[in-house]
């Protein structure tokens, strides 16, 4: 792994100095809009995972929301954001509880030029953590590590205890003491304002000695109309933003946002400002990623991941038609899984599908040579993964086995026929399974996504693979959107399985990811798996001290090593992505940022 970053790491330097002559823009362009192209289409959901995601709409967030209490820089690191926090001060108590008091700058200012205070922060905590949201989402944000999220979550009291209101700039947080230590301790309490004044009109911050809480009329029918409304809704039009970015227009038939920059925004945490005065983020078709850059029809296009594209782009950005930069991807592709369904719930089975994929295939022929197997729940740009390389390649490595995925299908029960006696090879047809009183046949439905190419050829692969061991493959076509509306269980799954891809967190911490319990299956347990061990492991990876670096790599790949036998998901391959961009745009290198939307704060447009 060392070695293969070595060698990107050259060839972006090599790629960056190139002298290169851009395709000449169409006339009518405005030529201060840089046009950014995503492969993944924009659902509009701009505030929350509480309601789904998916990259290009993350992405969007962290353009237009912004001044986290504490930021990540760019050697890994992550430390108290200055250009928000005027000071912090931290007290332990007898109990071993924390509280962390912030004290806030007093010049920040939201794009409408309204003011930034002490009560957009607890609104953030006291919102997504509210009964009123689990209301209209299904769920709330897990915010157990403050004293009084039971209470308040469940609507025993209005007052949220562990959140106080000092002043208008200052307010605290409480952190239980069973909560500690934790590896990621600032994050505890790292969040980003949101207008109040907005959202809940009419409502008012208030602490009356008993915590924080939102006074007013503070409803779900309220909420419902503030967030949800089809055109005017905070959630898909968020009009008052704190980020580098504004939202001018979100257009969602066409699924394109026009961003423009917020003159209010005073800088990250190194006080960087963008320069690029707008930005217009669309989806990209790959078969027309080469076609609409040559033409000045899209300026940048991010996260490109097929590897005929790659090829491709890479000789003509040597050519001087364009840049082209690769940096390894923070998530991977997976072929997720629905355990609460019959034929997934079971370990058995999951491995069994986990033999029947050739693992070698989407590297080569879909990602053609840009990428490699992965065997957890990791990506190859995590600073884990490449410290602990060796260590990944020596767990369970599935390989294609026919007859080993046979033998984990008898095992789980999979022994009869339709009428109920023995499954005989010889004869064909299906196997089945006796559930309750009725025969079942071993029948998977996978979940495709239109246009997915990645998505084609393991389908083609599983279908051929399952026949030959007695099953069978229904693939469902659904756009994108529908389908992670019901990855998220939104909706109702109609689907085993789901060839999907995700990107992980700069700060891994899997616990609300797997917890145990009805009330946190979909957007946070996604898998459907409901395993103790698995979430004990979860949970355990970030208990180590803030600084013990060897202690969370510890128990990271303990829990990897767990998570590979119970398969909650299918890991498939790890990836590089290429950003393919032309010479127009200067100083843009996403290979030494978490993100393109914290790259493009650096980078200049000259047209």
């Amino acid at each position: 792994m060392k070695k293969r970053l070595v060698l990107l790491m050259a060839m972006v330097m090599i790629l960056s100095v190139m002298a290169s002559a851009s395709a000449q823009a169409p006339a009518e362009r405005d030529p201060d809009t840089l046009i950014v192209g995503h492969t993944t289409m924009l659902s509009g959901n701009f505030l929350s995972e509480l309601w789904g995601s998916n990259t290009a709409d993350i992405d969007v967030r962290g353009l237009i929301h912004e001044y986290p209490l504490v930021s990540w820089t760019n050697n890994g690191d992550y430390q108290v954001n200055t250009t928000v926090v005027r000071s912090l001060e931290t007290l332990t108590g007898a109990g071993g509880d924390r509280t962390f008091t912030v004290a806030l700058q007093e010049d920040l200012r939201y794009s409408d030029g309204s003011s930034i205070t002490a009560k957009d922060y607890l609104f953030n905590f006291l919102l997504m953590a509210s009964p009123q949201i689990r209301e209209l989402s299904g769920l709330a944000a897990s915010k157990d590590y403050i004293q009084g999220f039971n209470a308040y979550q469940t609507g025993a009291s209005e007052a949220f205890s562990g959140l106080r209101l000092l002043d208008d700039m200052t307010f605290s947080v409480q952190v239980t003491a069973e909560n500690l230590p934790y590896y990621f301790e600032l994050s505890y309490i790292n969040i980003f304002p949101l207008p109040y004044r907005v959202l809940a009109p009419g409502s008012d911050i208030v602490d009356e000695g008993n915590g924080a809480l939102i006074s007013g009329d503070f409803t779900a029918e309220v909420l419902r109309e503030s967030l949800l409304a089809p055109q005017t809704g905070y959630i898909s039009h968020p009009a008052v933003t704190s980020g580098p970015y504004r939202l001018v227009n979100y257009d969602s038939a066409a699924h394109v946002a026009l961003l423009e920059i917020n003159p209010y925004y005073k800088g990250n945490y190194e006080g960087q400002v963008p320069t690029i005065p707008r930005l217009l983020f669309r989806e990209i078709k790959n078969e027309n990623i080469l076609r609409e850059l040559t033409q000045g029809e899209v300026d940048l296009v991010n996260k490109a991941t097929n590897g005929q594209v790659i090829n491709e782009g890479l000789t003509l950005a040597e050519n001087g038609g364009f840049m082209a930069v690769p940096y390894p991807r923070e998530g991977a592709g997976f072929l997720a899984v629905a355990a609460e369904r019959e034929i997934t719930g079971t370990v058995l089975t999951r491995q069994a599908i986990a033999y029947l994929l050739d693992y070698d295939m989407l590297p080569r022929d879909f990602l053609k040579g840009h990428g490699e197997p992965v065997y957890g729940y990791y990506g190859l740009g995590q600073w884990m993964a490449q410290e602990m390389a060796d260590e990944l390649s020596q767990m369970q490595p599935y390989t294609l086995n026919l007859q080993e995925a046979a033998r984990l299908l008898e095992e789980d029960g999979w022994v009869y026929n339709a009428e109920g006696g023995a499954y005989d090879p010889q004869a064909g047809g299906l196997r089945h399974k006796l559930f309750d009183t009725e025969y079942k046949p071993l029948s998977l439905v996978m979940a495709v996504t239109l246009l997915n190419e990645g998505a084609d050829m393991t389908a083609a692969m599983l279908s051929e693979n399952l026949s030959q061991v007695g099953g069978e493959l229904v693939t469902l076509s659904m756009p994108l959107d529908e389908a992670l509306r019901q990855y998220y269980r939104q909706d109702a799954r109609a689907f085993d399985v789901f060839f999907m891809g995700t990107n992980f967190s700069y700060l891994f911490d899997p616990t609300n990811t797997y917890l145990v319990g009805e009330e946190y299956q979909g957007t946070m347990n996604t898998s459907g798996v409901q395993d103790e061990r698995l979430e004990e492991l979860a949970a355990n990876i970030t208990r180590a001290q803030p600084g013990n670096r060897g202690a969370y790599l510890d128990r990271w790949l303990e829990f990897q090593q767990y998570w590979s036998e119970v398969l909650p998901m299918i890991p498939l391959y790890g990836n590089m992505y290429h950003d393919l961009f032309t010479s127009e745009l200067q100083g843009y290198f996403p290979q030494f940022y978490y993100s393109w939307g914290t790259a493009i704060l650096y980078a200049t447009l000259n047209r």
